[in-house]
């Protein structure tokens, strides 16, 4: 029995900056390290939610023993290709692993506390996936601004479609929530406009290429579309396509531009 994450909209973002970063940057010993190393730490997800009780009693009972054996073999494959990535990068792009770490071990907290679909736990997760390019790609000999320019547009793209698509949960979960919905849209907007102040700032300080900006419009854009116009619930799955969709456009951006 294959213990595999549940949730698919996070293979997208876990392979889609990764992919990003390893075409952008090219392959080096120290990138393919740090990209098993997430995919092992990704795969530690469900396993570890069954051991912790997160997807039921019955689940914890009758898959407790193959939950240990997957969580084990995908945890020891995960610190070991962390820890060959740290001896084979250059010395001074070490730290560029806590870009990912530090939201990695925030979201750790938030699962353990059966916090993982709150917006901190949705959002950390968000940081998380799409920093693990900056460290892929300066393991490859990258700048810190070319690494920057691969990760920010889906970091934009990831937490401003994260907290829209919440605002169109929290219409209608469990009777429906008018004010933490109204919320979570005036926290998109919010985000999504400093997002894009930001990027058109960094850029004419040339901290990053021009590029940058069209690489995170169409994240943007379609986080503002969904919270400025919130579609039905029963239009989830198709939300979920077109975010799937808008990551492939940003992710072929990237590669093209930056």
């Amino acid at each position: 029995m294959t213990l595999l994450p549940k949730e698919h909209g996070a293979y997208g973002q876990l392979t889609l900056p990764l992919a990003s970063a390893l075409i952008v940057a090219g392959l080096s010993t120290a990138g393919l390290m740090l990209t098993t190393s997430a995919v092992a730490t990704f795969i530690a997800h469900e396993p570890a939610s069954i051991l912790l009780g997160l997807r039921g009693a019955r689940a914890s009972r009758d898959l407790r023993r193959t939950a240990i054996r997957w969580l084990a073999c995908s945890a020891t494959v995960a610190v070991v290709a962390a820890f060959i990535a740290g001896l084979t990068m250059s010395h001074d792009v070490r730290w560029s692993i806590a870009v990912p770490a530090i939201p990695a071990a925030l979201l750790g907290v938030a699962i353990v506390r059966g916090r993982e679909k709150s917006w901190y736990g949705e959002v950390a997760a968000a940081f998380a996936f799409a920093g693990v390019a900056v460290p892929v790609t300066m393991a490859a000999g990258a700048s810190l601004r070319s690494a920057a320019a691969v990760a920010v547009p889906f970091v934009l793209l990831f937490v401003t479609s994260t907290l829209a698509v919440r605002a169109v949960i929290l219409r209608v979960r469990g009777g429906g929530d008018r004010q933490a919905a109204a919320s979570t849209r005036r926290s998109t907007f919010v985000a999504a406009g400093a997002g894009a102040m930001g990027l058109i700032w960094l850029s004419a300080a040339e901290v990053l290429p021009p590029a940058t900006i069209a690489a995170a419009a169409p994240g943007l854009l379609t986080a503002l579309v969904i919270a400025a116009r919130p579609p039905l619930p029963s239009r989830l799955r198709q939300i979920g396509w077109t975010l799937v969709a808008v990551s492939v456009l940003t992710a072929v951006i990237v590669v093209v531009l930056v």
